[in-house]
């Protein structure tokens, strides 16, 4: 029953993106990378929020939590409830930042606004290499999911298959079938989560006494260091939460400033599934249940504890949360490649030319989960060391700041080398995390470089608050 529930599932999400196609069967470039800027806040909710209800988040945050207790439940929920206010007011800007410079993806803002093909390059090489592992991690999730069900099928049949349903949705309609489909993985995402959550908060009450058993998650206290590092890895990840390429891509689907913003306000509505997931990994560890590894609890908790019918429906929302973050880096990484490094072609040959590089991609990615994937995990842990070194470039376009090409380019590369070489030679440094001492250098060569040059005589995008709403 678990498997017919399943098949059914993605049947619809496969229907769902069909649909998406509808009135738009002859896209151009922006319209199939950015969907011409039109969402409304519905589709642009469920899109940004498609992002963050991740394969990555309902797996790991259990698994986490069981490992690491509170210190983990600290870092994890700070950085993401610090992220929405930060989104709140710098969202809307690189909204309207991309809407003056026509842009369609990051890369885009920093050739607009430096007049440098160099610094283009730069950041779209810079995205492209820290996005990679992202394949990789949304396979083995799947296969996390779906072992449970003792298919006697070979793993890269069923990463195969995944690769070929994302690369479906995408050469349909573009970035308009993830955004479809999100809302379908959503609310299945949510059901599924609260459904564990629940019966698992009920089978607790049978286990034995917290204390007397000595396995209460909130026993495991985190040292000076570790809070160290979650107080400086709080600060790193709600930055780049916000400037992350595929975040900004997805920005720019919007259709006015007001709904971006209005957006945010909504977007603490993904707290809703926390609760429900630390009570499954409070549960999988009162009750010693046996796992292979950590990322093993919510499904094992939720095969254990619910009918066959809603096991299918909760792998299944959890396939289709790694489909669809799937597609989006798809939808990031391709025309950083066709409109960004390869400068001259058509709008026709960048939309054919972007599919070309997401098929190379995602079999990449089906051959690094099968033979490179705890290389691909480490490289996963510093993927916050580079997306966020974009940020002060950022900031510097929306405050309408002129700075040297070189000094981008230079603290860009210098923030880079610093976070990974620290965190790769395993520097001590009172457990704050290398990615925040690698921005504040970027930003420190970044400051120097606007030194040098006087001033744009432009109106900073952070100040058209006082603008007519668009």
């Amino acid at each position: 029953m678990a498997t017919v529930t399943f098949c059914l599932v993605i049947l619809l999400s496969l229907a769902i993106a069909l649909y998406s196609r509808r009135g738009h069967h002859h896209q151009g470039s922006r319209d199939f990378f950015v969907a011409s800027g039109q969402f409304g806040g519905v589709l642009l909710f469920f899109l940004a929020v498609g992002e963050t209800y991740s394969i990555g988040s309902v797996l790991g945050f259990p698994a986490g939590t069981f490992s690491h207790g509170t210190a983990f439940v600290i870092w994890f929920l700070s950085y993401i409830v610090l992220a929405y206010p930060v989104g709140y007011f710098l969202n809307p800007w690189i909204w309207q930042a991309g809407r003056d410079h026509n842009a369609i993806t990051m890369a885009d803002l920093f050739r607009h606004h430096f007049g440098s093909r160099a610094v283009e390059v730069a950041m779209a090489l810079n995205a492209i290499l820290f996005l990679i592992p992202f394949g990789d991690l949304q396979f083995t999730g799947l296969l996390a999911v779906l072992q449970g069900f003792g298919w006697p099928v070979p793993t890269v049949v069923i990463t195969t298959v995944a690769a070929v349903t994302a690369f479906f949705w995408v050469a349909l309609s573009g970035i308009r079938a993830p955004a479809y489909v999100s809302i379908l993985k959503d609310v299945m995402m949510i059901v599924a989560v609260v459904a564990a959550g629940v019966a698992a908060l009920l089978a607790s009450g049978h286990l034995p006494d917290v204390r007397q058993a000595g396995q209460d998650i909130a026993q495991i206290r985190p040292t000076g260091r570790e809070e160290a590092f979650a107080m400086s890895t709080v600060v790193l990840q709600a930055i780049g939460f916000c400037v992350a390429p595929q975040t900004i891509a997805f920005l720019f689907t919007g259709r006015s400033r007001r709904i971006v913003r209005r957006n945010q306000i909504l977007m603490p509505l993904y707290m809703l599934m926390f609760p429900f997931l630390y009570w499954v990994a409070d549960y999988a560890r009162r009750s010693g249940m046996p796992l292979h590894a950590p990322n093993d609890a919510f499904m094992a908790v939720s095969l254990a504890l619910l009918p066959g019918w809603m096991d299918g429906l909760v792998a299944a929302a959890c396939a289709l949360s790694a489909l669809v973050v799937l597609a989006g880096i798809c939808l990031a990484i391709g025309p950083l490649v066709s409109h960004n490094l390869l400068h001259g072609l058509s709008d026709r040959q960048q939309r054919y030319g972007a599919q070309i590089v997401i098929a190379v991609y995602l079999l990449f990615s089906i051959v690094s989960a099968a033979h490179a994937s705890g290389v691909m995990i480490k490289f996963n842990t510093m993927y916050y060391f580079g997306v966020t070194q974009v940020a002060p470039g950022i900031f510097a376009i929306l405050a309408a700041r002129a700075v040297s090409p070189a000094a981008v380019v230079a603290g860009l590369v210098a923030g880079d080398l610093l976070s990974v070489g620290l965190y790769l030679g395993d520097i001590d440094l009172g457990g704050i995390n290398p990615g925040l001492v690698g921005l504040v250098t970027n930003a420190a060569i970044l400051w120097g470089g606007s030194r040098l040059l006087p001033s744009r005589a432009l109106v900073p995008i952070l100040r058209r608050d006082e603008m007519p709403r668009q």
